[in-house]
């Protein structure tokens, strides 16, 4: 775990800022999404003010642009795009199984 430069302030789902609650340390991770490479990637580090196990926070859907179906729990990768991991293919993941599958 290593310390931010500069606090970040957290900002709710609900996109109200809270005064009280600080992004401060970081950690890098190794993730293993099922048919995707590994990925490494920085995770920020928060006492969740809700006890959650995982928030995917705007580095995720900005660097990979997916399309999220939230009744079926599914995320697809757009073949058309490309981030800087070299991921480019359509593949959808049970985003449930992926989850619990990550281990901290």
């Amino acid at each position: 775990m290593s310390e931010l430069p500069e606090k970040i302030t957290l900002f709710i789902l609900d996109s109200n800022e809270s005064t009280s609650l600080f992004i401060i340390h970081y950690t890098k991770w190794v993730v293993d999404f099922p048919s995707l490479p590994s990925l490494e990637w920085d995770f920020f580090i928060i006492n969740s003010p809700k006890g959650e196990d995982l928030i995917l926070g705007y580095n995720f859907p900005y660097h990979f642009n997916p399309i999220i179906d939230w009744k079926n729990g599914l995320i697809t990768y757009d073949s058309s795009h490309k981030d800087s991991s070299g991921i480019n293919s359509s593949t959808s993941i049970d985003f449930a199984t992926a989850v619990n599958s990550v281990a901290l």
